[in-house]
């Protein structure tokens, strides 16, 4: 039995017809997407012209407790896909960045002004420009449980050492003093990923033998994971400046068997390596991702 829905006022049946593939690559990094998924079609009920399809005025529920149900669950589906899209695109700036160090920086105190923690990471983001021309960064802002807000970023790798007035410093050392000249004297910690243990359930290290979409996917998912617990509608991630993602190419593949549509569209260039291959539920979805093989 087919799937009848309204679409732009017109009672239609929805079909799936054939594929659509979706084409990404990254030149900086090498990183390629390949994705498939079954193409939906809306054919309508009779001649668009005919008004006996037209769809009846909705009955306005405004103020009933369905309108408020039926509002809700559009502003639940909003948030889903508003939090699918902050994933995806998180996912891809790492991806064509190749940003690979993981920070993590806090408060000693209970900070729970928004607004101040935005400020104090701009300032921050500055003294790293100074320090590191050209410095790039994926961040995010996460509440925790008692209020407290926190920034993590997935950052360019950072040099081993830094020359200071002082003689050469570890860079991860260095950051300390940085940050506290913004929020206060040891009022505050930042954590440098690549030089602990595994936390969160990210890699230790970024390395050449890391896997750096596997890295993308385990970081766009934990920077986003809170999305839609948004402050006044304000974004709770961004990337710096310098950060270019292309644009993939999409094209219609028609009907035909899953099997018979991977072999046409399987792309593994030579020395890549796939790093995500997997088939959605019923077979309705397929995905290939590769990448440069270190080895």
């Amino acid at each position: 039995m087919g799937q009848y829905v309204v679409r732009n006022g017109v009672h239609c049946q929805v079909f799936e017809q054939g594929w659509r593939v979706k084409e990404w690559k990254s030149e900086e990094t090498g990183q390629q997407e390949l994705m498939a998924w079954k193409r939906r079609i809306y054919v309508p009920m009779g001649d668009w012209d005919d008004p006996s399809i037209q769809a009846d005025p909705a009955v306005d529920q405004s103020g009933t407790l369905l309108g408020e149900e039926m509002a809700a669950k559009a502003r639940q589906r909003a948030l889903e896909a508003s939090a699918a899209r902050a994933k995806r695109n998180c996912r891809m700036r790492i991806k064509a960045s190749g940003v690979g160090t993981l920070l993590t920086l806090t408060y000693r105190e209970n900070m729970t002004d928004f607004d101040r923690v935005r400020k104090d990471w701009a300032a921050m983001l500055r003294k790293m420009r100074k320090l590191i021309p050209g410095f790039r960064a994926v961040y995010a802002f996460e509440q925790q449980k008692r209020g407290a807000w926190h920034v993590h970023a997935a950052v360019d790798k950072l040099p081993t050492m830094f020359d200071t007035v002082h003689g050469p410093v570890r860079s991860f050392k260095l950051l300390h003093p940085l940050w506290h000249s913004i929020v206060g004297h040891d009022n505050g910690n930042v954590r440098v990923d690549e030089h602990n243990k595994t936390r969160h359930g990210l890699p230790a290290r970024y390395n050449k033998k890391t896997s750096l979409a596997k890295l993308a996917g385990y970081v766009s998912k934990y920077l986003t994971k809170d999305y839609g617990e948004g402050v006044g509608g304000r974004n709770r991630w961004n990337s710096t400046q310098g950060i270019e993602v292309s644009k993939p190419a999409v094209f219609d593949m028609p009907e035909m068997p899953l099997h018979d549509l991977i072999p046409l569209v399987f792309q593994l260039p030579d020395g890549h390596r796939i790093a995500r291959h997997s088939v959605g539920q019923f077979g309705k979805f397929w995905v290939l991702y590769t990448e440069p093989d270190p080895g």
